[in-house]
C-alpha cells in the first residue's frame, strides 16, 4: 500500500474513484477514473472510466499514470448540505407554480390586472403555463 496523497491531502488507495485534468491540445479535459496501482517512482496508475471530451481523442489510453498531486479522490469528498442543481430547479418550479396559482385566483376574483395581464388571454396563458409545470412533477 502506498502513502501517496491527492491534491487535498487525502490518502490514495487502490480502487478509489478519482478525477483529474488531462491536457488536450491547449485545453484541459476532465477525466474520471479508478486508482489502479502505483508506479515505482510514486506516480498513480489510473484506469479511465470516462472523459469529458466524448469518446476520447486520438491516441487515448485506457490506463495512464498521473502525479498524485494532480488528482482528487472523489470517494472522500466532504459532506455538503448545499442543494443540487436539480433541487434548485425544483424549488424554482414550485415557486413559479405557486405564483401562477396566485395570479389565476386573483384574476378570477376580479382583482385588477398587472402589466401584460390586461390582455384577454392572461388567464388562459397562466393556466397553460401551470399545466406545463405540473406535467413535470416527479
Amino acid at each position: 500500500m502506498s502513502t501517496a496523497t491527492d491534491a487535498r491531502g487525502v490518502d490514495i488507495v487502490e480502487g478509489a474513484s478519482c478525477i483529474y485534468g488531462a491536457p488536450v491540445g491547449r485545453s484541459i479535459a476532465l477525466v474520471e477514473g479508478v486508482i489502479d496501482g502505483f508506479t515505482p517512482s510514486g506516480r498513480v496508475w489510473v484506469r479511465i472510466v470516462r472523459r469529458a471530451y466524448g469518446g476520447g481523442w486520438s491516441g487515448a489510453k485506457d490506463r495512464v499514470h498521473v502525479g498524485s498531486d494532480r488528482l482528487v479522490v472523489v470517494d472522500a469528498l466532504p459532506a455538503c448540505d448545499l442543494p443540487t442543481d436539480a433541487e434548485k430547479a425544483e424549488e424554482r418550479r414550485l415557486e413559479r407554480m405557486a405564483f401562477y396559482r396566485e395570479r389565476i385566483a386573483a384574476l378570477e376574483a376580479g382583482e385588477p390586472a398587472e402589466g401584460w395581464e390586461s390582455s384577454k388571454d392572461a388567464l388562459t396563458q397562466y393556466r397553460r403555463w401551470l399545466a406545463q409545470l405540473e406535467a413535470k412533477c416527479p
